[in-house]
């Protein structure tokens, strides 16, 4: 058992008298501190306003607040697309090592109830699953906008029922959480899954790998937001008519008002901004320009339509933070993140719209994370992040220790983040994100990994490289492999490219 990439003993006990400090400011009255995770699907960092990178950014008061008064990391990265970071949460494992490496297939053999969805708001941007092969290449935001090189990916993924979900015999966050008899967290999941298949518990997956009670869509995204299929602990699906953001929060709301006194962990993945693209009911928008579009899409363009569904899920957010109390917030960590970055047909600069969503550039990995809780350091940090971090992290603000919860052989790449959320330095020195097809050998059809300056990218499938210097290019426009390169670059080129070696499933 070990956790990769620690870098020393000196740093383990700053690690550790930085968690007993955090503890203590969170345990006044020695509770377990509650765990509320929120995920916005198919957002990069220039679609929030409290980022400060993006021009045309969505109404969202409520995370500008979670902003202004917790951490937010400017260097966070998640995977390409949303099983990928979904299966990294949950296992604390890298795609190469969990196996999850593109959009995970469907349970197949489902009776998916879709009822009649209202007429007034129609699909402005190319629907949900099964809206074709167009959408699923991320024309308007499906699985993931392609490079223009992305070899065959395609092709070697398969149907949609062919892609692997979850591994069956994973062992996850809600598994190890669960350890601890003496906290007896109650666990519950609501909203988007997309990590289930027909090996791995199909409609009763989110129950099978720690979650004691499940609602929401389990595949891709809604078929649409007014008329959408849902389980609930893995029950046949049924049809619901209510928008789907509004009916995450309500569900999420009700398990919490059954808790009582025992500490809880909420995860809410909200299918918003995800495709298909609708204008939301008007009740939960509050701004001038979201509340002037016309449901036709006649009046705005597709991006318009787009920040009308952060700001609908923002306001649901808030309606959900509301309902919790202060009292309650206060042992709470609040989590907010997004699963990859913004597709490419509603992207925004600084990024590359063909260097977005479900590729490993910038503009399909730098995702917002906001966490706010007790005792922790408010501000901005460039520290490095990763989706996989999060399985050590909620671990250890829980009171576990998270290689004590292995079972043997089991390995994870999840650092802790808490020594940065009380204002010191991360424990990670390189960053990683890879995207590969359905195969599960381990090897990647595109990798990148980065440390504090330089950044490799290299697409297997073609044979190419590129070498970036975040520093002074931020948004990789110049490869560095194109022209002579300093000794510092040779050298770092030369490290990047031995650490990405190492990165393997070993034989």
């Amino acid at each position: 058992m070990k956790i990769a990439n620690q870098r020393s003993i000196f740093l383990f006990i700053v690690t550790t008298i930085i968690v007993l400090a955090v503890k203590l400011a969170s345990t006044q009255n020695d509770a377990p501190p509650n765990f509320l995770l929120l995920i916005g699907d198919d957002m990069a960092v220039e679609t929030l306003n409290c980022y400060g990178v993006g021009g045309d950014t969505a109404h969202t008061p409520n995370i500008d607040r979670l902003c202004e008064e917790g951490v937010r990391f400017d260097r966070f990265w998640a995977q390409p697309v949303c099983s990928p970071t979904r299966a990294t949460l949950l296992t604390g494992q890298f795609g190469f090592r969990n196996g999850v490496g593109t959009p995970a297939g469907t349970p197949t053999n489902i009776d998916w109830v879709v009822p009649e969805a209202n007429a007034a708001y129609p699909d402005l941007g190319g629907g949900g699953p099964g809206a074709g092969a167009a959408n699923r290449r991320g024309e308007v935001g499906g699985e993931g906008q392609r490079r223009p090189n992305a070899g065959n990916r395609q092709a070697n993924q398969g149907g949609r029922s062919g892609r692997p979900g979850l591994r069956p015999d994973a062992w996850t966050m809600l598994q190890a959480l669960k350890l601890d008899e003496d906290a007896s967290y109650s666990t519950a999941a609501v909203g988007k899954w997309h990590l289930a298949n027909d090996e791995n518990g199909a409609l009763g997956h989110p129950n099978r790998v720690g979650f004691d009670y499940y609602s929401g869509g389990l595949k891709a995204a809604v078929e649409n937001y007014y008329g959408w299929s849902k389980v609930v602990d893995g029950a046949d699906p049924v049809g619901k008519t209510g928008y789907a953001t509004t009916d995450i929060i309500d569900d999420g709301i009700a398990w919490l008002n059954d808790r009582g006194d025992e500490p809880w962990f909420l995860w809410v993945a909200f299918n918003a901004p995800h495709t298909p693209i609708q204008l939301p009911p008007a009740e939960l928008l509050k701004s001038e320009a979201s509340l002037a579009l016309k449901a036709d899409g006649s009046n705005g363009d597709l991006h318009d339509y787009y920040n009308a569904m952060i700001e609908a899920m923002d306001t649901e957010i808030g309606r959900l933070l509301e309902n919790i109390g202060d009292e309650v917030l206060a042992n709470t960590h609040v989590i907010f993140m997004g699963d990859n970055g913004t597709p490419g047909n509603v992207a925004k600069a600084p990024f590359d719209r063909a260097r977005a969503k479900g590729t490993v550039y910038q503009g399909g990995v730098n995702v917002p994370l906001i966490v706010k809780g007790p005792g922790f350091e408010r501000g901005s940090n460039t520290e490095l992040a990763n989706s996989v971090d999060m399985f050590a992290t909620i671990l250890e603000l829980a009171g576990s220790n998270a290689s004590s919860t292995l079972p043997e052989g089991v390995v994870i790449d999840s650092v802790s983040m808490v020594p940065i959320l009380s204002g010191g330095s991360s424990l990670r020195d390189f960053n990683y994100a890879d995207h590969f097809g359905a195969t599960r050998n381990g090897n990647s059809d595109e990798r990148a990994i980065r440390t504090e300056r330089y950044k490799l990218v290299r697409d297997f499938g073609n044979d190419t490289e590129e070498l970036f210097d975040l520093v002074e290019d931020p948004y990789e426009t110049q490869n560095l492999l194109d022209a002579s390169l300093t000794e510092e670059a040779i050298q770092s080129h030369e490290d990047l490219k031995a650490r990405l070696a190492e990165l393997v499933v070993p034989d």
